[in-house]
């Protein structure tokens, strides 16, 4: 999968276990040890990790997963942009790639969850997408690069864009 709306061609394929290491060393809010977790729930099928990739090099990272709640949607989650690559309008692509990747696969609708305070609200909205329903806690696991790990709990909103 392919997008260049802003000029930049943004491809996203599956992320290989060897860039691992490279990818979480260019994002500091992510260990290795938080995307060696991603592996392993995609080896389990809850999800699969995507690499974005700009000539190359690999600039980011998004999880999807097909859901039924809601019916026929692509969950978008865990989108992440390379320090040194950011505001560049990598993310819209990213974003934009995996609305086309819903298209491809038949499916109705793209949802995300973002917290309330999280500037990238902004992004979603200019990209189609609207907020449904209140608040809530959103919670996830934290793993951190000396093996431990922490419940992190946000209050977020989920946001939805009909693809269909």
């Amino acid at each position: 999968m392919a997008s260049e709306a802003s000029g930049l061609r943004v491809s996203l394929r599956p992320l290989r276990a060897w860039e691992i290491d490279s990818l979480a060393a260019s994002i500091p809010e992510t260990s290795a040890a938080q995307l060696a977790n991603r592996w392993r729930e995609q080896t389990m099928g809850y999800r699969e990790l995507l690499a974005a990739v700009i000539g190359g090099e690999v600039v980011g990272t998004v999880s999807i997963g097909e859901s039924e709640r809601p019916p026929r949607s692509l969950h978008l989650f865990a989108l992440e942009v390379a320090s040194a690559r950011r505001n560049q309008g990598i993310g819209a692509e990213i974003v934009r790639g995996v609305i086309e990747e819903a298209r491809r696969r038949n499916l109705r609708r793209v949802y995300l969850e973002v917290r309330v305070d999280n500037p990238a609200r902004r992004l979603y909205h200019r990209l189609g997408f609207r907020r449904v329903g209140p608040p809530f806690i959103n919670a996830w696991w934290r793993y951190h690069a000396d093996g431990t790990q922490e419940r992190v709990e946000e209050l977020s909103y989920r946001m939805v864009k009909r693809v269909r």
